[in-house]
């Protein structure tokens, strides 16, 4: 009875602090969307119980109504969720980024800020993915900070999602004439910066 007892006490100290950590994850990377998206925004990453028969190929994704609007929060993937917390508990400085020697972890979790920032676009409204990645590409180094990395790694981040982008997505994510330095999806036309 005793260690039925204690392996009932170890579960819920277990589930308490899942669900503790869970939430804060969550509050962290709805303040970083909410800077995106312009609105403010939730994050939803799924549970322990959830995460152990997860099955998507995708790092997130935004519901959008009858009419056409997004909902107010998005739902990522649980990789996504990991990786976007250990960036933010323990910020790397992603110098491999900008000496192409980066391993694939690291690659992994700056792709992460990037389907963060590309969330947040659709959660403002953006349905289009390539224009929604555009958008994301652009705004990669603002979540990058927004998250807690400091300014020479959010750019270090963002060039690289500005290089990466050229070629690691699907068609459907890309549009090379409309996402590009002074093309129609350029945010901030009136410079020749980019991304932004």
């Amino acid at each position: 009875m005793r260690l039925l007892a204690f392996l009932v006490a170890v579960f819920a100290a277990f589930s308490v602090w899942q669900h503790v950590r869970l939430r804060q994850n969550e509050q962290h990377l709805a303040l970083a969307a909410t800077v995106v998206a312009g609105r403010e925004v939730g994050v939803s990453c799924p549970g322990f119980w959830k995460r152990l028969v997860e099955i998507t190929p995708y790092g997130g994704w935004v519901r959008f109504d009858g009419h056409g609007q997004p909902g107010d929060e998005t739902e990522l993937a649980a990789m996504t969720c990991r990786r976007l917390e250990r960036l933010w508990r323990d910020p790397p400085d992603f110098a491999c980024l900008a000496a192409d020697a980066c391993g694939k972890e690291e690659l992994r979790t700056a792709r992460a800020v990037v389907v963060l920032a590309h969330e947040s676009w659709h959660l403002r409204g953006v349905r289009n993915e390539a224009e929604t990645q555009c958008y994301a590409v652009q705004t990669t180094e603002a979540t990058a900070r927004a998250l807690g990395l400091d300014p020479e790694a959010a750019r270090r981040v963002a060039l690289w999602a500005a290089a990466d982008h050229a070629g690691e997505y699907d068609w459907e994510y890309r549009d090379s004439k409309r996402c590009r330095p002074r093309g129609a999806w350029d945010l901030r036309p009136e410079t020749a910066a980019w991304p932004g």
